[in-house]
């Protein structure tokens, strides 16, 4: 099979693969996937990129715009909700397919792997089980791969080209991976990785003029969200505010000696899931030492992307928030490095005839074996458990339970307070704020008190409060709420779970004056 026949088939696979895993569960089930699809609504119907949902309806100055807009292209075409919910899944499975042809045929081209190992290599990271729980939710990754391997594409073309063609090639990956930023936020890491490949293959003239066409799209994105990030409300920053608010936020105790570990704890439970997790670190650090040379060696044999890899993971480490769904991302390019590292130890140690030869390839496969031993278990685990789509479904169950009783009994106009604000909004057209307010302080999430959800709650007008259980991020602040004002939130509804609708009164009785005294 040619070149051209490999990535074929593993486009199709891993299309495939998604669709057949896509499914039937309500959107907005995992927070973002909501918003993304209430942006889309917003600018399909013609509305701006405006939160709709939110009292004030403020800009959405947190999310980048063309995931929504790719999602509104399709809500023109088919703008009945949720039955184009359909047509959205299935374009996010296209997505991941196109992105896995495409990236066999990249890394074929660019002899980094033999078409067919980079075939199976990519398939297997395609249809990881934490990247199929991402791409089966409405969820950016899969429009964010094709465009980077766009930009990747671009750049290589421009360092083998001359004249003017290189510098439209440069400008073309610049601003491919402009668009990736304006995809997910941390596609800068791409941009990045575009301009340092070409500067140091000594492309000066290229380099820059990639820079250029990247700001073009990136910096208009900047000041927009500069202009608008005071229409959202100081207590929802970490919700609905800026990158920048986050950051205020965290202060520099956000930097410490826990990044690493946070970062690697989520790839430690994938990768060895057939030891306790006590035992990770012992088989991460062989494991860590040939993914590094591994990405080593692909960033000399395809810069644009290697250098991308290095800038992104340096982003994932610097940030605040989990760093489990950027991981997810780079599930096909961590397998790739991973085994072309294995390869490179593997015949390091061959070239030498003392005690190293054994090192080496002693420590190719202490950084291989268990990865593959473990990664199968959690593979074969993962799909016989349902887990790509478990968590949508058993969150949709509740909600499910939860819609009826909000549209037979609340007037339209009301505003609701629960979780899955966008939801709640898309499915039965009321306003909606969420219940759980939090800040970061450092690397942690630090919920407000109780007199802070009052207030919020007076500002937006909430008619009624929804709680989904006990173990939600709300449950305990609402409680508290009532202990603390009683009268102020009654009961309506009681589901299992236990699950619990109030209604809200702002003005509730005050409370008994004590006895006097004798």
């Amino acid at each position: 099979m040619r070149r051209r026949g490999w990535a074929v088939a593993t486009g199709l696979v891993a299309t495939a693969v998604a669709a057949a895993l896509m499914p039937h569960a309500l959107v907005g089930v995992f927070y973002d996937d909501g918003i993304y699809t209430a942006l889309a609504r917003s600018l399909a119907e013609g509305h701006g990129y405006r939160l709709l949902y939110l009292p004030g309806t403020p800009a959405a100055v947190h999310y980048p715009p063309l995931y929504p807009a790719f999602l509104a292209v399709l809500w023109r075409l088919w703008p009945s909700f949720p039955d184009n919910v359909v047509l959205f899944r299935a374009a996010n499975a296209l997505l991941l397919g196109a992105f896995a042809g495409g990236f066999t045929a990249y890394l074929a081209r660019r002899r980094a792997l033999p078409a067919p190992a980079a075939a199976i290599l990519v398939l297997v990271g395609a249809t990881a089980v934490p990247l199929l729980s991402v791409v089966t939710v409405l969820f950016a990754e899969p429009l964010f791969l094709v465009i980077a391997l766009g930009a990747w594409w671009l750049a290589e073309g421009a360092v083998q080209a001359t004249g003017r063609r290189a510098l439209a090639l440069a400008a073309g990956a610049g601003a491919v991976a402009g668009l990736a930023g304006l995809t997910r936020s941390i596609g800068v890491a791409i941009a990045g990785g575009v301009f340092l490949s070409l500067l140091l293959a000594r492309r000066r003239r290229e380099a820059l003029s990639a820079a250029g066409a990247a700001l073009l799209f990136l910096v208009p994105w900047q000041v927009w969200t500069a202009v608008h990030r005071a229409e959202v409300p100081a207590v929802l920053a970490a919700n609905y505010g800026t990158y920048g608010d986050l950051l205020r936020q965290a202060g520099w105790r956000w930097i410490g000696p826990d990044i690493l570990r946070d970062v690697l704890r989520p790839l430690g439970y994938l990768a060895f899931a057939a030891v306790r997790p006590a035992w990770h670190p012992w088989f991460g650090v062989p494991a860590l030492a040939v993914l590094v040379v591994g990405a080593v060696t692909l960033t000399r044999r395809a810069p644009a992307l290697g250098w991308s890899l290095v800038l992104y993971v340096a982003v994932v480490l610097l940030w605040p928030y989990a760093p489990d769904r950027f991981l997810w991302a780079l599930m096909p390019v961590l397998v790739v490095a991973l085994a072309m590292g294995g390869v490179a130890v593997w015949r390091a140690g061959g070239a030498r005839t003392d005690a190293w030869r054994w090192g080496l390839r002693a420590l190719a496969v202490a950084g291989i074996v268990p990865v593959l031993v473990g990664f199968g278990r959690y593979q074969v685990t993962g799909f016989r458990g349902h887990w790509p789509t478990a968590a949508q479904r058993g969150i949709s169950e509740t909600f499910e339970t939860i819609l009826p009783w909000v549209q037979r009994t609340t007037p339209t106009t009301a505003v609701l307070a629960g979780e899955d604000e966008a939801l709640l909004w898309l499915y039965s057209g009321r306003r909606a704020v969420p219940t759980y307010l939090w800040r970061l302080e450092g690397r942690r999430d630090v919920g407000f008190g109780p007199d802070s959800l009052r207030a919020f709650l007076d500002r937006s007008a909430v008619d009624y409060v929804i709680v989904t259980g006990p173990r939600s991020d709300a449950a305990p602040v609402v409680e508290a709420l009532r202990q603390l004002v009683p009268g102020y939130l009654t009961p309506l509804m009681m589901w299992p779970g236990p699950m619990a609708a109030f209604e809200v009164d702002h003005h509730p009785p005050p409370p008994p004056a004590p006895p006097p005294s004798r």
